[in-house]
Protein backbone atom coordinates (compact mmCIF):
# COMPACT_ATOMS: atom_id res chain seq x y z
CA UNK A 1 0.00 0.00 0.00
CA UNK A 2 2.63 2.50 0.94
CA UNK A 3 4.77 1.36 -2.44
CA UNK A 4 1.59 2.39 -4.27
CA UNK A 5 1.13 5.53 -2.59
CA UNK A 6 4.63 6.70 -3.23
CA UNK A 7 4.13 5.62 -6.96
CA UNK A 8 0.58 7.94 -7.09
CA UNK A 9 2.54 10.60 -5.80
CA UNK A 10 5.15 9.92 -8.72
CA UNK A 11 2.21 9.80 -11.21
CA UNK A 12 3.58 6.42 -12.10
CA UNK A 13 -0.33 4.82 -11.61
CA UNK A 14 -3.31 6.82 -11.25
CA UNK A 15 -5.76 6.33 -8.03
CA UNK A 16 -8.33 4.42 -9.61
CA UNK A 17 -5.60 1.88 -10.65
CA UNK A 18 -4.45 1.81 -6.91
CA UNK A 19 -7.90 0.76 -5.80
CA UNK A 20 -8.04 -1.90 -8.50
CA UNK A 21 -5.55 -3.87 -6.69
CA UNK A 22 -5.87 -3.44 -3.69
CA UNK A 23 -9.45 -4.20 -3.74
CA UNK A 24 -10.75 -0.70 -1.47
CA UNK A 25 -13.28 2.38 -2.67
CA UNK A 26 -11.56 5.28 -2.88
CA UNK A 27 -12.90 7.23 0.26
CA UNK A 28 -11.26 4.43 1.56
CA UNK A 29 -7.85 5.04 0.28
CA UNK A 30 -7.99 8.95 0.58
CA UNK A 31 -9.67 8.95 4.54
CA UNK A 32 -6.13 6.64 4.75
CA UNK A 33 -4.13 9.60 3.67
CA UNK A 34 -2.29 12.29 5.35
CA UNK A 35 -3.15 15.86 5.02
CA UNK A 36 -0.08 16.35 2.57
CA UNK A 37 -0.69 13.27 0.45
CA UNK A 38 -4.37 14.28 -0.35
CA UNK A 39 -2.73 17.49 -1.18
CA UNK A 40 -0.66 15.86 -3.59
CA UNK A 41 -3.78 13.56 -5.08
CA UNK A 42 -5.73 16.28 -5.32
CA UNK A 43 -3.52 17.87 -8.36
CA UNK A 44 -1.70 14.78 -9.38
CA UNK A 45 -3.25 15.06 -12.50
CA UNK A 46 -2.11 18.70 -13.21
CA UNK A 47 1.40 17.89 -12.86
CA UNK A 48 2.20 16.88 -16.67
CA UNK A 49 0.75 20.17 -17.84
CA UNK A 50 2.85 22.52 -15.31
CA UNK A 51 5.93 20.80 -16.56
CA UNK A 52 4.87 21.15 -20.16
CA UNK A 53 4.62 25.13 -19.33
CA UNK A 54 8.01 25.07 -17.63
CA UNK A 55 9.93 23.19 -20.11
CA UNK A 56 8.32 25.51 -22.93
CA UNK A 57 8.39 28.59 -20.71
CA UNK A 58 11.87 28.04 -18.85
CA UNK A 59 11.33 31.52 -17.41
CA UNK A 60 8.06 32.14 -16.60
CA UNK A 61 7.21 32.95 -12.82
CA UNK A 62 4.41 31.31 -10.73
CA UNK A 63 1.95 34.17 -12.23
CA UNK A 64 2.60 33.20 -15.85
CA UNK A 65 2.12 29.45 -14.62
CA UNK A 66 -0.76 30.41 -13.27
CA UNK A 67 -2.62 32.31 -16.54
CA UNK A 68 -1.32 29.70 -18.55
CA UNK A 69 -2.95 26.61 -17.20
CA UNK A 70 -6.23 28.63 -17.74
CA UNK A 71 -5.40 29.62 -21.55
CA UNK A 72 -4.58 26.24 -22.56
CA UNK A 73 -5.86 23.67 -20.30
CA UNK A 74 -8.71 25.63 -18.64
CA UNK A 75 -7.01 24.75 -15.25
CA UNK A 76 -8.08 27.08 -12.37
CA UNK A 77 -4.96 26.61 -9.86
CA UNK A 78 -4.34 29.47 -6.55
CA UNK A 79 -1.16 31.39 -6.69
CA UNK A 80 -0.34 30.22 -3.33
CA UNK A 81 -1.60 26.38 -4.28
CA UNK A 82 0.14 26.14 -7.16
CA UNK A 83 4.10 27.62 -5.47
CA UNK A 84 3.13 24.75 -2.54
CA UNK A 85 3.17 22.30 -5.61
CA UNK A 86 5.98 23.29 -7.38
CA UNK A 87 7.86 22.98 -3.92
CA UNK A 88 6.58 19.56 -3.20
CA UNK A 89 7.23 18.22 -6.92
CA UNK A 90 10.15 19.78 -6.43
CA UNK A 91 10.06 21.61 -9.96
CA UNK A 92 12.34 24.55 -9.54
CA UNK A 93 11.67 27.82 -12.02
CA UNK A 94 14.81 29.18 -13.73
CA UNK A 95 13.40 32.61 -13.18
CA UNK A 96 15.14 34.59 -10.43
CA UNK A 97 14.09 37.76 -9.07
CA UNK A 98 16.88 40.06 -8.91
CA UNK A 99 17.49 41.93 -5.34
CA UNK A 100 17.62 45.89 -6.29
CA UNK A 101 21.26 46.73 -5.32
CA UNK A 102 21.19 49.97 -2.99
CA UNK A 103 22.28 53.53 -4.87
CA UNK A 104 23.80 56.15 -2.61
CA UNK A 105 20.60 57.62 -2.66
CA UNK A 106 18.64 55.33 -0.93
CA UNK A 107 21.43 54.57 1.69
CA UNK A 108 21.25 58.12 2.54
CA UNK A 109 17.61 58.63 2.74
CA UNK A 110 17.54 55.28 5.50
CA UNK A 111 19.94 57.10 7.39
CA UNK A 112 17.36 60.27 7.17
CA UNK A 113 14.66 58.08 8.02
CA UNK A 114 11.24 60.48 8.85
CA UNK A 115 13.74 63.59 8.41
CA UNK A 116 13.89 62.92 4.88
CA UNK A 117 10.10 64.39 5.06
CA UNK A 118 10.53 68.12 4.59
CA UNK A 119 6.95 68.54 3.85
CA UNK A 120 5.51 67.55 7.09
CA UNK A 121 7.74 70.22 8.81
CA UNK A 122 6.66 73.26 7.02
CA UNK A 123 3.36 75.25 7.04
CA UNK A 124 1.85 75.78 3.39
CA UNK A 125 0.13 79.10 3.14
CA UNK A 126 -0.61 79.13 -0.56
CA UNK A 127 0.57 77.86 -3.65
CA UNK A 128 3.44 76.84 -5.27
CA UNK A 129 5.22 75.97 -2.09
CA UNK A 130 5.28 72.51 -2.26
CA UNK A 131 4.81 69.71 -5.00
CA UNK A 132 3.50 66.14 -4.47
CA UNK A 133 4.27 63.67 -7.25
CA UNK A 134 2.81 59.41 -7.35
CA UNK A 135 2.10 57.02 -9.89
CA UNK A 136 -1.10 54.64 -10.40
CA UNK A 137 -2.16 51.73 -12.84
CA UNK A 138 -5.22 52.16 -15.22
CA UNK A 139 -7.16 49.71 -16.45
CA UNK A 140 -8.43 50.13 -19.75
CA UNK A 141 -9.74 47.73 -22.27
CA UNK A 142 -12.51 46.21 -20.30
CA UNK A 143 -9.35 45.80 -17.89
CA UNK A 144 -7.11 44.13 -20.52
CA UNK A 145 -4.51 46.50 -20.46
CA UNK A 146 -3.09 48.63 -18.31
CA UNK A 147 -0.82 51.70 -18.09
CA UNK A 148 0.91 53.97 -15.44
CA UNK A 149 -0.06 57.48 -14.78
CA UNK A 150 2.33 59.66 -12.70
CA UNK A 151 1.37 63.51 -11.23
CA UNK A 152 2.93 66.73 -10.08
CA UNK A 153 0.31 68.11 -8.48
CA UNK A 154 0.20 71.48 -6.19
CA UNK A 155 -0.36 70.55 -2.37
CA UNK A 156 -1.89 73.40 -1.42
CA UNK A 157 -3.50 75.22 -4.81
CA UNK A 158 -4.53 71.68 -5.59
CA UNK A 159 -3.21 72.21 -9.64
CA UNK A 160 -1.72 69.47 -11.36
CA UNK A 161 1.11 70.87 -13.11
CA UNK A 162 2.29 68.16 -14.63
CA UNK A 163 1.09 64.52 -16.03
CA UNK A 164 2.67 61.32 -18.23
CA UNK A 165 1.43 58.12 -19.44
CA UNK A 166 3.07 55.19 -20.20
CA UNK A 167 2.76 51.38 -20.11
CA UNK A 168 5.80 51.07 -17.80
CA UNK A 169 6.36 52.40 -14.33
CA UNK A 170 10.02 53.74 -15.67
CA UNK A 171 12.42 56.74 -14.14
CA UNK A 172 11.51 58.23 -17.50
CA UNK A 173 7.75 58.27 -16.80
CA UNK A 174 8.12 60.36 -13.30
CA UNK A 175 10.84 62.28 -15.50
CA UNK A 176 8.08 62.94 -18.36
CA UNK A 177 5.51 64.17 -15.46
CA UNK A 178 8.52 66.74 -13.87
CA UNK A 179 9.85 67.95 -16.73
CA UNK A 180 6.14 69.39 -17.66
CA UNK A 181 5.44 70.88 -14.38
CA UNK A 182 8.49 72.80 -14.43
CA UNK A 183 7.76 74.03 -17.74
CA UNK A 184 4.13 75.07 -16.78
CA UNK A 185 5.11 76.40 -13.41
CA UNK A 186 7.64 78.93 -15.06
CA UNK A 187 4.95 79.78 -17.88
CA UNK A 188 2.68 80.80 -15.26
CA UNK A 189 5.15 82.50 -12.74
CA UNK A 190 7.67 83.83 -14.94
CA UNK A 191 9.39 83.95 -11.45
CA UNK A 192 10.74 80.41 -10.39
CA UNK A 193 9.23 80.30 -6.86
CA UNK A 194 12.04 80.03 -4.01
CA UNK A 195 12.47 76.62 -2.57
CA UNK A 196 10.00 74.62 -4.47
CA UNK A 197 9.65 71.55 -2.75
CA UNK A 198 9.36 68.41 -4.20
CA UNK A 199 7.53 65.58 -2.21
CA UNK A 200 7.38 61.82 -3.10
CA UNK A 201 7.21 58.17 -1.52
CA UNK A 202 10.95 56.36 -1.87
CA UNK A 203 9.96 54.28 -5.30
CA UNK A 204 13.10 53.26 -7.18
CA UNK A 205 11.96 55.83 -10.00
CA UNK A 206 12.01 58.80 -7.27
CA UNK A 207 15.27 57.96 -5.90
CA UNK A 208 17.27 57.40 -9.19
CA UNK A 209 20.36 59.71 -10.20
CA UNK A 210 18.28 61.18 -12.86
CA UNK A 211 15.16 62.55 -10.97
CA UNK A 212 16.89 63.60 -7.96
CA UNK A 213 19.50 65.42 -10.12
CA UNK A 214 16.45 67.38 -12.33
CA UNK A 215 14.63 68.15 -8.79
CA UNK A 216 18.04 69.48 -7.31
CA UNK A 217 17.96 72.01 -9.87
CA UNK A 218 14.73 73.69 -9.55
CA UNK A 219 14.39 72.91 -5.59
CA UNK A 220 14.14 70.59 -2.70
CA UNK A 221 13.64 66.61 -2.46
CA UNK A 222 10.94 65.87 0.61
CA UNK A 223 10.52 62.08 0.66
CA UNK A 224 7.66 59.73 2.43
CA UNK A 225 8.54 58.18 5.62
CA UNK A 226 8.80 54.14 4.59
CA UNK A 227 5.59 52.27 5.02
CA UNK A 228 3.38 55.34 5.85
CA UNK A 229 1.42 56.10 2.95
CA UNK A 230 -0.45 58.82 4.46
CA UNK A 231 2.56 60.80 4.16
CA UNK A 232 1.42 61.96 0.87
CA UNK A 233 -2.81 61.55 1.72
CA UNK A 234 -3.41 64.54 -1.16
CA UNK A 235 -2.20 62.52 -4.30
CA UNK A 236 -4.09 59.53 -2.83
CA UNK A 237 -7.23 61.29 -2.70
CA UNK A 238 -6.44 62.53 -6.01
CA UNK A 239 -6.00 59.18 -7.66
CA UNK A 240 -9.02 57.60 -5.37
CA UNK A 241 -11.44 60.27 -6.63
CA UNK A 242 -9.86 60.23 -10.52
CA UNK A 243 -10.48 56.58 -10.96
CA UNK A 244 -14.12 56.79 -9.47
CA UNK A 245 -15.20 59.41 -11.62
CA UNK A 246 -13.32 57.58 -14.42
CA UNK A 247 -13.49 54.25 -14.75
CA UNK A 248 -16.56 53.61 -16.57
CA UNK A 249 -15.27 55.32 -19.70
CA UNK A 250 -11.61 54.17 -18.94
CA UNK A 251 -13.17 50.75 -19.24
CA UNK A 252 -14.21 51.26 -22.88
CA UNK A 253 -11.41 52.84 -24.19
CA UNK A 254 -8.96 50.44 -26.81
CA UNK A 255 -5.69 51.90 -27.22
CA UNK A 256 -3.15 53.96 -25.59
CA UNK A 257 -3.46 56.95 -27.80
CA UNK A 258 -7.26 56.87 -26.48
CA UNK A 259 -6.53 56.77 -22.85
CA UNK A 260 -3.71 59.71 -23.15
CA UNK A 261 -6.81 61.86 -24.77
CA UNK A 262 -9.10 61.09 -22.60
CA UNK A 263 -6.66 62.08 -19.46
CA UNK A 264 -5.25 64.89 -21.10
CA UNK A 265 -9.07 66.22 -21.07
CA UNK A 266 -10.27 64.92 -17.65
CA UNK A 267 -6.97 66.87 -15.53
CA UNK A 268 -7.54 70.26 -17.97
CA UNK A 269 -11.05 70.07 -16.85
CA UNK A 270 -9.91 69.47 -13.31
CA UNK A 271 -7.35 72.49 -13.70
CA UNK A 272 -9.78 74.72 -15.08
CA UNK A 273 -13.36 74.25 -14.09
CA UNK A 274 -13.64 71.45 -11.02
CA UNK A 275 -14.02 73.44 -7.84
CA UNK A 276 -12.66 72.56 -4.93
CA UNK A 277 -13.63 72.86 -1.12
CA UNK A 278 -10.16 73.26 -0.06
CA UNK A 279 -9.32 76.26 -1.42
CA UNK A 280 -12.51 78.23 -0.75
CA UNK A 281 -14.40 76.40 -3.84
CA UNK A 282 -12.00 77.82 -6.79
CA UNK A 283 -10.83 76.02 -9.34
CA UNK A 284 -6.98 75.41 -9.03
CA UNK A 285 -6.32 77.67 -11.81
CA UNK A 286 -8.35 80.85 -10.34
CA UNK A 287 -7.03 80.20 -6.89
CA UNK A 288 -3.08 80.13 -8.15
CA UNK A 289 -3.57 83.00 -10.20
CA UNK A 290 -5.57 85.33 -7.24
CA UNK A 291 -2.35 83.89 -5.35
CA UNK A 292 -0.22 85.63 -7.42
CA UNK A 293 -1.58 88.46 -8.32
CA UNK A 294 -1.49 89.02 -4.67
CA UNK A 295 2.40 88.47 -3.98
Amino acid sequence: MELAKQQVKLGIIGVNRICQLCGISKATYYSAQDPQDKFLTKYQQNKGYVEKIINQHGYYGIRRIKVALLQKYQIVIGRDTLAKLLNLWGLSLKRKMKKRKRSMIDKILLILADKANLLKRIKLTGPLQALSSDMTKILYAEGKNTCYLSVHKDVKGQMVYGHEISENMTTELVLGSLRKAIKKIKWLTKIWPKKLLFHQDRGSQYTSYEYVAAVLQVGQLSYSTPGTPTDNPGQESFFGRFKDECRHELWELQSLKEVKKFINKKIRYYNNQRIHTSISYQTPISYTKSFLFKH
